[in-house]
Protein backbone atom coordinates (compact mmCIF):
# COMPACT_ATOMS: atom_id res chain seq x y z
CA UNK A 1 0.00 0.00 0.00
CA UNK A 2 2.86 1.95 0.84
CA UNK A 3 4.37 1.43 -2.80
CA UNK A 4 1.24 2.57 -4.27
CA UNK A 5 1.01 5.98 -1.96
CA UNK A 6 4.38 6.83 -3.42
CA UNK A 7 4.13 5.50 -6.82
CA UNK A 8 0.38 8.22 -6.88
CA UNK A 9 2.20 11.02 -5.10
CA UNK A 10 5.41 10.45 -7.74
CA UNK A 11 2.97 10.75 -10.68
CA UNK A 12 0.93 14.23 -9.12
CA UNK A 13 4.58 15.34 -8.51
CA UNK A 14 5.75 14.97 -11.72
CA UNK A 15 2.11 16.11 -13.53
CA UNK A 16 2.22 19.44 -11.16
CA UNK A 17 5.93 19.25 -12.42
CA UNK A 18 4.58 19.09 -15.99
CA UNK A 19 1.29 18.47 -17.48
CA UNK A 20 2.91 18.59 -20.96
CA UNK A 21 4.92 15.52 -20.24
CA UNK A 22 1.82 13.48 -19.79
CA UNK A 23 -0.27 14.79 -22.36
CA UNK A 24 2.30 14.43 -25.05
CA UNK A 25 2.53 10.90 -23.51
CA UNK A 26 -0.83 10.11 -24.27
CA UNK A 27 -0.66 11.05 -27.67
CA UNK A 28 2.28 9.33 -28.59
CA UNK A 29 0.86 5.73 -26.54
CA UNK A 30 -2.06 6.34 -28.70
CA UNK A 31 -0.06 6.36 -32.35
CA UNK A 32 1.99 3.83 -30.80
CA UNK A 33 -0.22 1.68 -30.31
CA UNK A 34 -1.57 2.36 -33.41
CA UNK A 35 1.15 1.56 -35.06
CA UNK A 36 1.28 -1.84 -33.34
CA UNK A 37 -2.00 -3.02 -34.45
CA UNK A 38 -2.10 -1.60 -38.33
CA UNK A 39 1.20 -3.94 -38.40
CA UNK A 40 -0.98 -6.68 -37.41
CA UNK A 41 -4.25 -6.09 -39.46
CA UNK A 42 -1.97 -4.99 -42.43
CA UNK A 43 0.09 -7.84 -42.77
CA UNK A 44 -3.37 -10.22 -42.48
CA UNK A 45 -5.20 -8.07 -45.34
CA UNK A 46 -2.52 -7.94 -47.84
CA UNK A 47 -1.73 -11.59 -47.17
CA UNK A 48 -5.54 -12.28 -47.77
CA UNK A 49 -5.06 -10.40 -50.59
CA UNK A 50 -2.29 -12.25 -52.55
CA UNK A 51 -3.86 -15.92 -51.72
CA UNK A 52 -6.92 -14.89 -53.42
CA UNK A 53 -4.44 -13.57 -56.63
CA UNK A 54 -5.98 -9.54 -55.96
CA UNK A 55 -1.91 -8.45 -56.53
CA UNK A 56 -3.47 -4.92 -57.39
CA UNK A 57 -5.51 -4.98 -54.16
CA UNK A 58 -2.99 -6.38 -52.38
CA UNK A 59 -0.17 -3.43 -53.63
CA UNK A 60 -2.63 -0.50 -52.93
CA UNK A 61 -3.27 -1.49 -49.57
CA UNK A 62 0.34 -2.11 -48.85
CA UNK A 63 0.77 1.19 -50.22
CA UNK A 64 -1.70 2.46 -48.07
CA UNK A 65 -0.07 0.95 -45.17
CA UNK A 66 3.17 2.23 -45.74
CA UNK A 67 2.17 5.93 -45.96
CA UNK A 68 -0.08 5.49 -42.47
CA UNK A 69 3.21 3.87 -41.17
CA UNK A 70 5.44 6.60 -42.38
CA UNK A 71 3.28 9.19 -40.86
CA UNK A 72 2.74 7.91 -37.45
CA UNK A 73 6.44 7.13 -37.32
CA UNK A 74 6.98 11.21 -37.98
CA UNK A 75 4.45 11.67 -35.09
CA UNK A 76 5.88 9.58 -32.63
CA UNK A 77 9.65 10.86 -33.50
CA UNK A 78 8.43 14.28 -33.13
CA UNK A 79 6.19 13.16 -30.30
CA UNK A 80 9.31 11.84 -28.59
CA UNK A 81 11.32 14.76 -28.75
CA UNK A 82 8.66 16.83 -26.93
CA UNK A 83 8.61 13.81 -24.06
CA UNK A 84 12.23 13.84 -23.62
CA UNK A 85 12.77 17.70 -23.41
CA UNK A 86 9.91 17.68 -20.84
CA UNK A 87 11.14 14.70 -19.27
CA UNK A 88 14.45 16.10 -18.77
CA UNK A 89 12.83 19.42 -17.29
CA UNK A 90 11.22 17.14 -14.80
CA UNK A 91 14.10 15.42 -13.69
CA UNK A 92 15.96 18.54 -13.57
CA UNK A 93 13.19 20.26 -11.43
CA UNK A 94 12.89 16.69 -9.29
CA UNK A 95 16.44 17.06 -8.82
CA UNK A 96 16.53 20.72 -7.74
CA UNK A 97 13.49 20.17 -5.16
CA UNK A 98 16.15 17.64 -3.65
CA UNK A 99 19.02 19.64 -3.20
CA UNK A 100 16.38 22.36 -1.52
CA UNK A 101 14.82 20.57 0.81
CA UNK A 102 18.53 19.07 1.62
CA UNK A 103 19.37 22.84 2.40
CA UNK A 104 16.60 23.03 4.46
CA UNK A 105 16.09 20.27 6.73
CA UNK A 106 17.44 20.72 10.43
CA UNK A 107 21.22 21.18 10.45
CA UNK A 108 21.16 18.15 12.84
CA UNK A 109 20.84 15.68 10.08
CA UNK A 110 23.39 16.82 8.27
CA UNK A 111 25.76 15.42 11.15
CA UNK A 112 23.58 11.96 11.31
CA UNK A 113 25.00 9.36 9.56
CA UNK A 114 21.63 7.52 8.92
CA UNK A 115 20.47 10.97 7.28
CA UNK A 116 23.52 10.36 5.01
CA UNK A 117 22.97 7.27 4.20
CA UNK A 118 19.13 8.43 3.12
CA UNK A 119 20.63 10.93 1.28
CA UNK A 120 23.10 9.30 -0.31
CA UNK A 121 20.42 6.46 -1.60
CA UNK A 122 18.28 9.27 -3.16
CA UNK A 123 20.99 10.65 -4.94
CA UNK A 124 21.97 7.00 -6.14
CA UNK A 125 18.58 5.99 -7.69
CA UNK A 126 17.88 9.18 -9.16
CA UNK A 127 21.38 9.70 -10.57
CA UNK A 128 23.36 6.58 -11.04
CA UNK A 129 19.77 4.10 -11.37
CA UNK A 130 17.87 6.36 -13.27
CA UNK A 131 15.00 5.46 -11.32
CA UNK A 132 12.92 8.52 -11.93
CA UNK A 133 13.37 8.53 -15.66
CA UNK A 134 12.63 4.55 -15.63
CA UNK A 135 9.76 5.20 -14.17
CA UNK A 136 8.51 8.33 -16.23
CA UNK A 137 9.12 6.45 -19.13
CA UNK A 138 8.07 3.09 -18.33
CA UNK A 139 4.27 4.71 -17.28
CA UNK A 140 4.34 6.30 -20.88
CA UNK A 141 5.51 2.37 -22.03
CA UNK A 142 2.27 0.91 -19.72
CA UNK A 143 -0.26 3.02 -21.12
CA UNK A 144 0.85 1.83 -24.83
CA UNK A 145 0.82 -1.55 -24.09
CA UNK A 146 -2.51 -1.27 -22.52
CA UNK A 147 -4.32 0.31 -25.14
CA UNK A 148 -2.44 -2.01 -28.25
CA UNK A 149 -3.85 -5.28 -25.95
CA UNK A 150 -7.44 -3.86 -25.36
CA UNK A 151 -6.84 -3.37 -29.46
CA UNK A 152 -5.82 -7.03 -30.57
CA UNK A 153 -7.19 -9.17 -28.00
CA UNK A 154 -10.71 -8.80 -29.21
CA UNK A 155 -9.84 -10.68 -32.50
CA UNK A 156 -8.46 -13.77 -30.30
CA UNK A 157 -11.39 -14.36 -28.31
CA UNK A 158 -13.69 -14.40 -31.29
CA UNK A 159 -11.06 -16.98 -32.78
CA UNK A 160 -10.58 -19.15 -29.86
CA UNK A 161 -10.16 -18.24 -25.99
CA UNK A 162 -8.44 -20.65 -24.94
CA UNK A 163 -5.14 -18.83 -26.89
CA UNK A 164 -5.53 -16.36 -24.04
CA UNK A 165 -5.28 -19.35 -21.63
CA UNK A 166 -1.76 -19.60 -23.15
CA UNK A 167 -0.51 -16.15 -22.85
CA UNK A 168 -2.17 -16.12 -19.57
CA UNK A 169 0.20 -19.16 -18.27
CA UNK A 170 3.30 -17.87 -19.69
CA UNK A 171 2.87 -14.49 -18.74
CA UNK A 172 2.05 -15.84 -14.64
CA UNK A 173 5.47 -17.43 -14.76
CA UNK A 174 7.26 -14.41 -16.17
CA UNK A 175 5.21 -12.03 -13.53
CA UNK A 176 6.67 -14.30 -10.17
CA UNK A 177 10.43 -14.48 -11.95
CA UNK A 178 10.49 -10.82 -12.22
CA UNK A 179 8.76 -10.76 -8.81
CA UNK A 180 11.58 -12.28 -7.50
CA UNK A 181 14.50 -9.95 -9.51
CA UNK A 182 12.42 -7.07 -8.01
CA UNK A 183 13.34 -8.12 -4.77
CA UNK A 184 16.93 -9.11 -5.65
CA UNK A 185 17.16 -5.61 -6.49
CA UNK A 186 15.98 -3.89 -3.66
CA UNK A 187 18.33 -6.16 -1.43
CA UNK A 188 21.01 -5.06 -3.28
CA UNK A 189 20.07 -1.19 -3.52
CA UNK A 190 20.00 -1.71 0.45
CA UNK A 191 23.19 -2.87 0.98
CA UNK A 192 25.17 -0.58 -1.57
CA UNK A 193 24.14 2.12 -0.18
CA UNK A 194 26.55 3.15 2.74
CA UNK A 195 29.10 1.16 0.50
CA UNK A 196 29.02 3.62 -2.68
CA UNK A 197 28.98 6.38 -0.01
CA UNK A 198 32.23 5.99 1.08
CA UNK A 199 33.31 4.81 -2.42
CA UNK A 200 32.67 8.10 -3.41
CA UNK A 201 34.38 9.84 -0.47
CA UNK A 202 37.43 8.11 -1.27
CA UNK A 203 36.88 8.37 -5.52
CA UNK A 204 36.62 12.00 -4.44
CA UNK A 205 39.69 12.33 -2.37
CA UNK A 206 41.67 10.75 -5.17
CA UNK A 207 40.77 13.10 -7.68
CA UNK A 208 40.54 16.27 -5.73
CA UNK A 209 43.78 18.30 -6.25
CA UNK A 210 43.80 20.06 -3.08
CA UNK A 211 45.09 16.53 -1.66
CA UNK A 212 47.98 15.71 -4.15
CA UNK A 213 50.59 17.63 -2.02
CA UNK A 214 49.47 15.62 1.57
CA UNK A 215 49.96 12.38 -0.72
CA UNK A 216 53.22 13.28 -2.00
CA UNK A 217 54.10 13.74 1.20
CA UNK A 218 53.41 11.56 3.47
CA UNK A 219 52.42 7.77 2.94
CA UNK A 220 48.67 8.50 3.68
CA UNK A 221 47.71 7.83 -0.11
CA UNK A 222 48.52 4.38 0.19
CA UNK A 223 45.70 4.12 2.89
CA UNK A 224 43.38 5.95 0.78
CA UNK A 225 43.85 3.95 -2.35
CA UNK A 226 43.51 0.78 -0.32
CA UNK A 227 39.96 2.20 1.27
CA UNK A 228 39.20 3.42 -2.21
CA UNK A 229 39.87 -0.38 -3.37
CA UNK A 230 38.58 -1.72 -0.85
CA UNK A 231 34.90 -0.29 -1.02
CA UNK A 232 35.48 -0.67 -4.87
CA UNK A 233 35.79 -4.34 -4.80
CA UNK A 234 32.83 -4.54 -2.01
CA UNK A 235 30.47 -2.33 -4.76
CA UNK A 236 31.90 -4.80 -7.38
CA UNK A 237 30.90 -7.82 -5.55
CA UNK A 238 27.56 -6.87 -4.86
CA UNK A 239 26.84 -5.46 -8.38
CA UNK A 240 28.87 -9.18 -9.26
CA UNK A 241 26.15 -11.46 -7.29
CA UNK A 242 23.15 -9.07 -8.12
CA UNK A 243 23.84 -9.47 -12.37
CA UNK A 244 24.48 -13.26 -11.94
CA UNK A 245 21.12 -13.41 -10.53
CA UNK A 246 19.92 -11.34 -13.07
CA UNK A 247 21.45 -13.52 -15.70
CA UNK A 248 19.95 -16.54 -13.84
CA UNK A 249 16.35 -14.69 -14.43
CA UNK A 250 16.86 -14.21 -17.98
CA UNK A 251 17.45 -17.00 -19.03
CA UNK A 252 14.34 -18.36 -17.17
CA UNK A 253 12.94 -15.71 -19.47
CA UNK A 254 14.09 -16.80 -22.49
CA UNK A 255 13.54 -20.84 -21.63
CA UNK A 256 9.49 -19.46 -20.90
CA UNK A 257 8.96 -16.99 -23.88
CA UNK A 258 10.19 -20.01 -26.49
CA UNK A 259 7.23 -22.27 -24.41
CA UNK A 260 4.81 -19.48 -25.72
CA UNK A 261 5.78 -19.11 -29.17
CA UNK A 262 6.03 -23.30 -29.48
CA UNK A 263 2.25 -23.50 -27.38
CA UNK A 264 0.59 -20.41 -29.55
CA UNK A 265 2.29 -21.70 -32.66
CA UNK A 266 1.24 -25.29 -32.42
CA UNK A 267 -2.12 -24.52 -31.27
CA UNK A 268 -3.10 -21.70 -33.87
CA UNK A 269 -1.99 -24.29 -36.73
CA UNK A 270 -4.15 -26.97 -35.40
CA UNK A 271 -6.98 -25.11 -34.95
CA UNK A 272 -6.27 -23.69 -38.78
CA UNK A 273 -6.23 -27.20 -39.84
CA UNK A 274 -9.47 -28.44 -37.72
CA UNK A 275 -11.38 -25.09 -38.95
CA UNK A 276 -10.36 -24.49 -42.57
CA UNK A 277 -9.04 -21.07 -41.56
CA UNK A 278 -7.45 -18.84 -44.47
CA UNK A 279 -3.83 -18.63 -44.96
CA UNK A 280 -4.58 -14.66 -44.01
CA UNK A 281 -6.56 -15.88 -41.14
CA UNK A 282 -3.85 -17.52 -39.68
CA UNK A 283 -1.38 -14.97 -39.65
CA UNK A 284 -3.63 -12.53 -38.02
CA UNK A 285 -4.27 -15.17 -35.39
CA UNK A 286 -0.12 -15.84 -35.09
CA UNK A 287 0.54 -12.53 -34.91
CA UNK A 288 -2.25 -11.11 -32.86
CA UNK A 289 -1.48 -13.64 -29.94
CA UNK A 290 1.73 -12.88 -30.28
CA UNK A 291 1.64 -9.50 -30.29
CA UNK A 292 -0.92 -9.21 -27.56
CA UNK A 293 1.92 -12.25 -25.39
CA UNK A 294 4.70 -10.40 -25.67
CA UNK A 295 2.75 -7.24 -25.18
CA UNK A 296 1.18 -8.39 -22.15
CA UNK A 297 4.64 -9.79 -20.78
CA UNK A 298 5.74 -6.16 -21.83
CA UNK A 299 3.26 -4.37 -19.31
CA UNK A 300 3.82 -7.09 -16.40
CA UNK A 301 7.23 -6.34 -16.88
CA UNK A 302 6.78 -2.80 -17.22
CA UNK A 303 4.35 -2.62 -13.74
CA UNK A 304 7.41 -4.42 -12.11
CA UNK A 305 10.09 -1.91 -13.06
CA UNK A 306 7.82 0.63 -11.93
CA UNK A 307 6.89 -1.05 -8.59
CA UNK A 308 10.84 -1.66 -8.01
CA UNK A 309 12.03 1.98 -8.95
CA UNK A 310 9.45 3.09 -6.88
CA UNK A 311 10.99 1.16 -3.81
CA UNK A 312 14.65 2.61 -4.72
CA UNK A 313 12.91 5.97 -4.56
CA UNK A 314 11.32 5.88 -1.19
CA UNK A 315 14.88 7.25 0.26
CA UNK A 316 13.23 10.47 -2.15
CA UNK A 317 9.89 10.24 -0.30
CA UNK A 318 11.88 10.06 2.80
CA UNK A 319 13.99 13.26 2.51
CA UNK A 320 10.33 15.32 0.84
CA UNK A 321 8.65 14.14 3.82
CA UNK A 322 11.38 15.65 6.19
CA UNK A 323 10.38 18.57 8.43
CA UNK A 324 11.37 22.11 7.27
CA UNK A 325 14.05 23.50 9.65
CA UNK A 326 12.45 25.85 12.08
CA UNK A 327 15.13 28.17 10.85
CA UNK A 328 13.27 28.99 7.42
CA UNK A 329 10.25 29.68 9.18
CA UNK A 330 8.62 33.39 8.17
CA UNK A 331 6.97 33.58 11.19
CA UNK A 332 8.13 35.32 14.21
CA UNK A 333 9.49 38.71 15.96
CA UNK A 334 11.33 40.98 13.90
CA UNK A 335 15.02 41.11 15.50
CA UNK A 336 16.45 44.51 16.01
CA UNK A 337 19.97 45.49 16.65
CA UNK A 338 21.71 43.68 19.74
CA UNK A 339 21.78 45.66 23.26
CA UNK A 340 22.00 42.45 24.84
CA UNK A 341 22.74 38.61 24.21
CA UNK A 342 22.09 36.08 26.99
CA UNK A 343 23.15 32.79 27.51
CA UNK A 344 20.35 31.50 30.46
CA UNK A 345 20.84 27.91 32.19
CA UNK A 346 22.08 26.85 28.37
CA UNK A 347 22.22 22.81 28.77
CA UNK A 348 22.78 20.86 25.23
CA UNK A 349 23.69 17.23 24.10
CA UNK A 350 24.27 16.73 20.49
CA UNK A 351 21.09 14.15 19.06
CA UNK A 352 22.04 10.64 19.36
CA UNK A 353 24.45 11.00 21.82
CA UNK A 354 24.22 11.06 25.43
CA UNK A 355 27.26 13.53 26.84
CA UNK A 356 26.39 16.83 27.40
CA UNK A 357 28.51 19.58 25.58
CA UNK A 358 27.35 22.37 27.55
CA UNK A 359 26.31 22.25 31.21
CA UNK A 360 24.10 24.72 32.51
CA UNK A 361 26.27 27.59 31.18
CA UNK A 362 24.80 30.73 31.08
CA UNK A 363 26.75 34.36 30.57
CA UNK A 364 26.05 37.96 29.25
CA UNK A 365 27.20 40.03 26.85
CA UNK A 366 26.35 43.66 26.13
CA UNK A 367 25.95 45.50 23.24
CA UNK A 368 29.80 46.84 22.05
CA UNK A 369 31.09 43.91 24.18
CA UNK A 370 34.31 42.15 22.44
CA UNK A 371 34.11 39.23 24.35
CA UNK A 372 37.15 36.08 23.66
CA UNK A 373 35.78 32.62 24.42
CA UNK A 374 38.52 30.00 25.40
CA UNK A 375 38.97 26.78 26.59
CA UNK A 376 40.58 23.33 25.18
CA UNK A 377 39.45 21.33 22.14
CA UNK A 378 36.04 19.53 22.96
CA UNK A 379 35.03 22.43 25.71
CA UNK A 380 32.06 23.65 23.83
CA UNK A 381 33.07 26.88 22.29
CA UNK A 382 32.34 25.96 18.36
CA UNK A 383 28.63 24.38 20.07
CA UNK A 384 28.09 28.15 20.88
CA UNK A 385 28.42 29.10 17.39
CA UNK A 386 26.11 26.69 16.28
CA UNK A 387 23.45 27.61 19.18
CA UNK A 388 24.11 31.09 18.39
CA UNK A 389 22.83 29.95 14.85
CA UNK A 390 19.85 28.34 15.49
CA UNK A 391 21.47 25.34 13.97
CA UNK A 392 20.17 22.92 16.77
CA UNK A 393 17.49 23.60 19.83
CA UNK A 394 18.39 23.44 23.19
CA UNK A 395 17.85 20.56 25.70
CA UNK A 396 17.46 23.13 28.74
CA UNK A 397 17.63 26.76 29.43
CA UNK A 398 17.28 29.43 26.58
CA UNK A 399 19.24 31.94 24.65
CA UNK A 400 17.52 35.55 25.42
CA UNK A 401 18.70 38.41 22.48
CA UNK A 402 17.24 41.77 23.53
CA UNK A 403 15.40 39.86 26.57
CA UNK A 404 13.63 37.41 23.88
CA UNK A 405 14.19 34.01 23.32
CA UNK A 406 16.08 33.83 19.73
CA UNK A 407 13.79 31.19 18.61
CA UNK A 408 10.70 33.53 18.90
CA UNK A 409 12.27 35.74 15.99
CA UNK A 410 11.21 35.64 12.36
CA UNK A 411 14.42 33.59 11.36
CA UNK A 412 15.72 36.11 8.62
CA UNK A 413 15.45 38.51 10.41
CA UNK A 414 17.60 37.02 13.07
CA UNK A 415 20.23 35.64 10.83
CA UNK A 416 20.43 39.18 9.30
CA UNK A 417 21.90 40.66 12.52
CA UNK A 418 24.74 38.09 12.32
CA UNK A 419 28.10 37.74 10.95
CA UNK A 420 30.16 34.89 11.11
CA UNK A 421 33.81 33.27 10.06
CA UNK A 422 33.40 30.01 10.80
CA UNK A 423 35.85 27.53 11.07
CA UNK A 424 35.76 25.33 8.24
CA UNK A 425 34.60 28.64 6.07
CA UNK A 426 33.86 27.98 2.35
CA UNK A 427 34.81 30.28 -0.56
CA UNK A 428 32.92 29.73 -4.11
CA UNK A 429 33.99 30.20 -7.79
CA UNK A 430 32.76 33.90 -8.08
CA UNK A 431 34.32 37.28 -8.05
CA UNK A 432 36.01 38.13 -4.85
CA UNK A 433 33.57 40.89 -4.47
CA UNK A 434 30.86 38.58 -5.06
CA UNK A 435 32.60 36.35 -2.49
CA UNK A 436 32.46 39.36 0.00
CA UNK A 437 29.05 40.66 -0.56
CA UNK A 438 26.93 38.48 -2.80
CA UNK A 439 24.36 41.26 -3.94
CA UNK A 440 27.86 43.76 -4.35
CA UNK A 441 25.19 46.84 -3.10
CA UNK A 442 28.27 48.47 -2.33
CA UNK A 443 31.44 47.69 -4.06
CA UNK A 444 33.54 50.95 -2.42
CA UNK A 445 32.89 49.34 1.00
CA UNK A 446 33.67 46.15 0.10
CA UNK A 447 37.24 47.31 -1.36
CA UNK A 448 37.64 49.34 2.02
CA UNK A 449 36.86 45.81 3.93
CA UNK A 450 39.52 43.74 1.96
CA UNK A 451 42.27 46.33 2.81
CA UNK A 452 42.02 46.89 6.18
CA UNK A 453 42.45 42.91 6.60
CA UNK A 454 45.47 43.05 5.01
CA UNK A 455 44.83 42.49 0.84
CA UNK A 456 45.73 45.25 -0.02
CA UNK A 457 48.72 44.49 -2.63
CA UNK A 458 47.05 41.43 -3.66
CA UNK A 459 44.06 43.00 -4.70
CA UNK A 460 45.62 45.27 -6.59
CA UNK A 461 48.44 42.54 -8.14
CA UNK A 462 45.30 40.93 -9.96
CA UNK A 463 44.26 42.24 -13.72
CA UNK A 464 40.84 42.30 -12.72
CA UNK A 465 40.87 43.49 -8.82
CA UNK A 466 38.16 42.49 -7.03
CA UNK A 467 36.14 41.54 -9.77
CA UNK A 468 38.92 38.44 -10.38
CA UNK A 469 36.94 34.94 -10.30
CA UNK A 470 38.40 33.07 -7.12
CA UNK A 471 39.09 29.80 -9.41
CA UNK A 472 41.00 29.10 -12.23
CA UNK A 473 38.80 26.38 -13.56
CA UNK A 474 36.55 28.58 -15.48
CA UNK A 475 39.09 31.38 -16.14
CA UNK A 476 42.24 31.97 -16.88
CA UNK A 477 42.52 35.12 -15.01
CA UNK A 478 40.91 33.79 -12.42
CA UNK A 479 43.19 33.10 -9.27
CA UNK A 480 43.73 30.92 -6.82
CA UNK A 481 44.31 32.44 -3.28
CA UNK A 482 46.51 30.94 -0.48
CA UNK A 483 44.80 29.59 2.73
CA UNK A 484 45.89 32.82 4.20
CA UNK A 485 44.18 34.88 1.70
CA UNK A 486 40.99 32.99 1.73
CA UNK A 487 40.55 33.51 5.78
CA UNK A 488 41.34 37.23 4.95
CA UNK A 489 38.47 36.61 2.58
CA UNK A 490 36.18 35.30 5.09
CA UNK A 491 36.87 37.96 7.52
CA UNK A 492 36.43 40.75 4.87
CA UNK A 493 32.86 38.81 4.52
CA UNK A 494 31.68 38.59 7.96
CA UNK A 495 32.90 42.54 8.57
CA UNK A 496 31.33 44.08 5.42
CA UNK A 497 28.00 42.53 6.38
CA UNK A 498 25.34 45.17 8.30
CA UNK A 499 24.84 43.48 11.08
CA UNK A 500 24.97 44.23 15.06
CA UNK A 501 26.87 40.59 15.44
CA UNK A 502 30.16 38.89 14.45
CA UNK A 503 31.11 35.65 15.37
CA UNK A 504 34.56 34.80 14.81
CA UNK A 505 35.44 30.97 15.24
CA UNK A 506 39.23 30.98 14.62
CA UNK A 507 39.14 33.81 12.76
CA UNK A 508 43.59 33.84 12.02
CA UNK A 509 43.92 29.91 12.46
CA UNK A 510 45.63 30.10 8.77
CA UNK A 511 47.38 33.40 8.94
CA UNK A 512 51.22 33.97 9.95
CA UNK A 513 52.39 36.09 13.07
CA UNK A 514 52.21 39.15 10.58
CA UNK A 515 49.24 38.98 8.92
CA UNK A 516 47.75 37.50 12.64
CA UNK A 517 49.29 41.26 13.99
CA UNK A 518 48.01 43.36 11.37
CA UNK A 519 44.24 42.05 11.58
CA UNK A 520 44.54 42.51 15.35
CA UNK A 521 45.64 45.95 14.87
CA UNK A 522 43.33 46.55 12.91
CA UNK A 523 40.57 44.94 15.00
CA UNK A 524 38.39 48.02 16.25
CA UNK A 525 38.33 49.28 12.59
CA UNK A 526 37.15 46.49 11.07
CA UNK A 527 34.61 45.16 13.90
CA UNK A 528 33.34 49.37 13.99
CA UNK A 529 30.45 48.83 16.37
CA UNK A 530 29.68 45.42 16.31
CA UNK A 531 29.87 42.99 19.55
CA UNK A 532 32.01 40.84 18.81
CA UNK A 533 32.48 37.25 19.84
CA UNK A 534 36.21 35.13 19.56
CA UNK A 535 36.71 32.29 19.81
CA UNK A 536 40.10 31.17 19.43
CA UNK A 537 42.55 28.92 20.36
CA UNK A 538 45.50 31.39 19.52
CA UNK A 539 45.46 33.58 23.33
CA UNK A 540 46.62 36.44 21.14
CA UNK A 541 42.87 37.94 21.03
CA UNK A 542 42.87 38.03 24.60
CA UNK A 543 44.96 41.58 24.60
CA UNK A 544 42.05 43.87 23.01
CA UNK A 545 38.97 41.73 23.83
CA UNK A 546 36.80 44.01 26.75
CA UNK A 547 36.30 40.21 28.55
CA UNK A 548 37.23 36.41 28.56
CA UNK A 549 34.77 33.73 29.11
CA UNK A 550 37.20 29.85 30.01
CA UNK A 551 35.34 26.81 28.98
CA UNK A 552 35.82 23.95 30.57
CA UNK A 553 33.97 20.42 30.16
CA UNK A 554 31.26 22.32 28.94
CA UNK A 555 30.60 24.64 32.15
CA UNK A 556 31.53 28.81 32.27
CA UNK A 557 34.73 28.30 34.82
CA UNK A 558 35.60 32.59 34.23
CA UNK A 559 34.31 35.16 32.68
CA UNK A 560 36.17 38.10 33.43
CA UNK A 561 38.94 40.49 31.59
CA UNK A 562 42.72 39.45 30.89
CA UNK A 563 43.88 41.55 33.25
CA UNK A 564 42.31 39.79 35.96
CA UNK A 565 41.90 36.64 34.87
CA UNK A 566 46.16 36.37 34.26
CA UNK A 567 46.79 37.41 38.17
CA UNK A 568 44.64 34.21 39.07
CA UNK A 569 47.90 31.71 38.76
CA UNK A 570 46.24 28.64 39.75
CA UNK A 571 43.72 28.97 37.05
CA UNK A 572 42.61 27.43 33.65
CA UNK A 573 43.32 30.45 31.77
CA UNK A 574 46.76 31.57 33.15
CA UNK A 575 47.87 28.12 32.01
CA UNK A 576 46.48 28.96 28.40
CA UNK A 577 47.59 32.51 28.73
CA UNK A 578 51.47 31.19 29.72
CA UNK A 579 51.44 28.68 27.21
CA UNK A 580 51.49 30.63 24.45
CA UNK A 581 52.61 34.15 26.12
CA UNK A 582 56.02 34.48 24.71
CA UNK A 583 54.42 34.51 21.36
CA UNK A 584 52.91 37.65 22.11
CA UNK A 585 54.73 39.43 24.96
Amino acid sequence: MKHKSNLIRMFLLTLKLSKKFYIFSLIKAIIMAGKAVLGVYGLALIITQLANGNIIDAMIYAAVIVVAEVILRYLELSLTTYTEIENDKVQNEVTVLISEKLMNVEYKYLEDPTYLDTSDKAKFAVEDFDALNIVMKNSVNLLTYFITICSLITVIILFNPIILIIIFISVTLHFFVSRKANKKQAIMHKNIGPISRRNRYYSGVINDVKYQKDFRMYPISKLIYESFYHYLSETKKIYKKYFNYMGNFEMIYIVINYLQIFAIYSFVAYISITQNLGVGAYILLTASAMRVASTIDQFTNCFIDIKRNIILLKPVFEILDMEDSITISTNGLVCKSLESLEFKNVTFKYPGTDKNVLNDVSFMIKKGDKVSIVGFNGAGKTTIVKLLSRFYTLNQGEILWNGVNINDYNYESYIGQISAVFQDFKLFAYSISKNVDLLESNREHIKNSLCEVGLKEKIESLPNGIDTLLSKEFSENGTDLSGGEKQKVAIARAMCQDTSLAILDEPTSALDPLSEAEIYENFNDLVENKTTIYISHRMSSSKFVDRIIVLENGKVIANDSHDKLVLLKEDLYYKLWSAQANYYI
